[in-house]
């Protein structure tokens, strides 16, 4: 059996884009590093399946992959944590999986990487140099520049996200401000201004991206907030406020215009996107 859509993570906007695809009628395949980690609510769908792989480990990617499937969503991804975690997770197993794919005949790969992989500037447009200035950054850069070398095996599509918060993803920048908020009470950034997007988002747009033909990239991102603006609302959001905060001056921003335009991109506001996080929470 063919499978339509591997979503490489299977929480945050893995799990919405594949319970989204789900709702489309198309099947889906996604991967968990082991069989503890499967919640109820995957169990008895029809049109999900679903395998193990530990992606920040494993070089034997193969054993926890369908034999074929058409599309490649790669979500997956470290932010934080020991380097050759990092390289390993975002650089090592996007090399695997290009290969992989590659193998098995792929029709579609859709990379997933950050707006950060620019470094710093205000309305960046997908022309832009890269200039990463971190090391998750750099691991994303080179992620994308491999991908390219297997642009004439499948069509790649690369989605470059800006600071992405939402409901089950734990991990990123924004992540890293309420943990450290809730853990410490102490907020350091190098960034003064960025510009947040909440994953629900950013779903309908992954989707119109791999329906395009050709190899294309995007980017998607909020409206630019000052980064103690930001902080206020996760205070106002959490109920805490911080011991201490400390901002500097990078400024962080990118310009969506294109995927506005082609794939239909529409922003919730950060202060409203918190609110609906908040309110979903309090719903469970």
């Amino acid at each position: 059996m063919e499978i339509d859509n591997l979503v490489t993570s299977h929480t945050g906007i893995g799990e919405l884009l594949a319970n989204e695809l789900i709702k489309l009628g198309e099947t889906v395949y996604t991967v968990f590093p082991s069989p503890k980690e499967v919640p109820m609510s995957f169990l008895g769908k029809i049109n999900l399946k679903y395998g193990f792989v530990k992606f920040d480990q494993e070089l034997n990617i193969e054993k926890g992959l369908p034999r074929k499937v058409k599309n490649i969503f790669h979500i997956y991804e470290a932010y934080t944590g020991p380097f050759p975690k990092i390289f390993m997770s975002n650089v090592t197993t996007t090399l695997l999986l290009l290969e992989w794919a590659k193998k098995v005949g792929v029709n579609k790969f859709i990379l997933l990487s950050s707006g950060e992989v620019y470094g710093h500037g205000e309305e960046i447009n997908e022309n832009a140099p890269y200039n990463p200035r971190s090391f998750y950054a750099t691991t994303k850069f080179h992620a994308e520049t491999l991908s390219r070398y297997y642009s004439r095996n499948f069509e790649l599509k690369i989605l470059r996200l800006f600071f992405p918060y939402g409901k089950n993803l734990q991990q990123g920048y924004l992540y890293n401000l309420f943990e450290s908020l809730k853990n410490t009470g102490v907020i350091e950034t190098d960034y003064g201004v960025v510009c947040p997007t909440l994953i629900d988002d950013i779903i309908g747009p992954l989707i119109k991206l791999r329906d395009q033909p050709g190899n294309n990239v995007y980017n998607i991102c909020g409206s630019p907030v000052q980064t103690l603006d930001l902080i206020r609302e996760i205070e106002s959001a959490s109920g805490k406020n911080a011991k201490s905060k400390k901002t500097g001056k990078t400024i962080l921003c990118g310009n969506c215009k294109k995927a506005i335009e082609e794939l239909g991109f529409k922003e919730t506001p950060f202060k409203e996107g918190l609110r609906q996080i908040v309110e979903k929470s309090s719903d469970e």
